[in-house]
């Protein structure tokens, strides 16, 4: 199964899928056991503080889980710094291996082709030459695309 979410952010629609691999995996199992043991517990007027306590922790007062949970991603987002790039050759050696180098953190997924002429018809589509078709293809599927990257 795969829940998808929207919700509106600045006028901005953005869209968020769950799949049942991250319901049954690692992460979501410690946030479940997180939110279990600290329901109740976390009421309206509590606060919640990250950082260490002997330099510049920061405090929130919240009203729930939740609203901790939302502040500590939003105040983890200030200190990362999210990069794009085109492709590999942009890249430094050091980010390569973070990225596609490091077998030991890398998954490799086998795609198989049902109808390998169609798979051609899109990849020509996509990455040929002529333009005209890809302006098409984008604008005849611009609404329906998800989990795009912009």
């Amino acid at each position: 199964f795969k829940l998808l979410l929207s919700r509106r952010i600045h006028g901005n629609l953005k869209l968020s899928a769950i799949s049942s691999d991250f319901v049954h995996g690692d992460d979501y199992q410690s946030l479940a056991n997180a939110a279990a043991m600290l329901s109740g517990k976390v009421l309206p007027g509590s606060k919640v503080r990250r950082g260490d306590p002997d330099k510049n922790q920061k405090e929130q007062s919240i009203q729930d889980f939740r609203a901790a949970f939302a502040w500590l991603l939003s105040e983890a987002e200030r200190v990362l710094s999210r990069q794009r790039y085109k492709g590999l050759g942009e890249m430094n050696p050091s980010q390569l291996w973070e990225t596609t180098m490091d077998a030991g953190s890398r998954t490799l997924l086998q795609v198989k082709i049902e109808d390998a002429i169609a798979a051609d018809q899109v990849f020509t589509t996509l990455m040929g030459d002529e333009v005209e078709p890809r302006r098409a293809f984008i604008e005849k599927n611009a609404l329906i695309a998800r989990n795009l990257d912009v």
